[in-house]
């Protein structure tokens, strides 16, 4: 690869990032990066193949996702359901803390949801889907199988646009989303949300987690 199209495809990747952050996903377009950049559109042909092609470059380069490590599985085993839950609580808000501060990511997401195309992948995502699927499953045996789910997608979306909110330094139902004081109590909303769940599973009759194996296809095994 020559010297010349090194700085080419670096500018084209600093363009896609800049965009990002500054206008936001909807403006990567190709006329755009190429304005930004200042070069030829057709070399972004040339040299990634496309549109496609020059965003996973920049995903390669820039990993605008969260880099919290994933959650050991073996961390799981004979927790107590209270436990538990609340090592589901700090691994939430510690994915919105970091989301809270990332801007590319944000921008990605909103993309992803407002411009969904279905197979496309959302680099959010990758490889955490398994992991989360794997606390959801065992925190709706814990509190109720049929609820589990949907309370964690209430959980997630309500999260998700709130965090869309403080970008924008809003306010909702008198707290100020944009500052600390604000996201605080937000936090702490969950985690009494969380506290209600623990104290749920009081009540019933419920096991310790344990670490279920995988299979190579990545679901658990029975």
């Amino acid at each position: 690869m020559t010297r010349d199209r090194q700085q080419t495809e670096q500018r084209l990747i600093d363009a896609v990032h800049e965009l990002i952050t500054t206008e936001g996903f909807d403006q990567v377009r190709i006329n755009r990066l190429a304005q930004q950049a200042k070069v030829n559109k057709i070399l972004i042909y040339r040299y990634f193949g496309g549109l496609s092609g020059l965003i996973e470059a920049y995903y390669a380069k820039y990993m605008p996702v969260s880099t919290d490590p994933l959650i050991d599985r073996s961390q799981l085993d004979g927790l107590s359901p209270e436990a538990f839950l609340k090592l589901c609580c700090d691994y939430l808000l510690n994915e919105f803390r970091e989301l809270k501060t990332n801007s590319p990511a944000q921008q990605i997401l909103k993309n992803d949801l407002l411009a969904y195309q279905p197979g496309a992948i959302n680099p959010l995502m990758a490889g955490k889907e398994e992991q989360i699927q794997s606390l959801v499953d065992t925190m709706s045996r814990l509190v109720h199988p049929a609820h589990g789910r949907p309370l964690l997608a209430i959980l997630v979306s309500a999260m998700t646009m709130l965090t869309f909110l403080a970008q924008d330094k809003r306010t909702l139902l008198g707290i100020s989303l944009g500052d600390e004081k604000g996201w605080d109590q937000i936090e702490r909303a969950v985690q009494y949300l969380y506290d209600g769940l623990a104290k749920l599973t009081e009540t019933t009759d419920v096991p310790t987690t344990a670490a279920q194996p995988v299979s190579a296809g990545g679901q658990q095994t029975a």
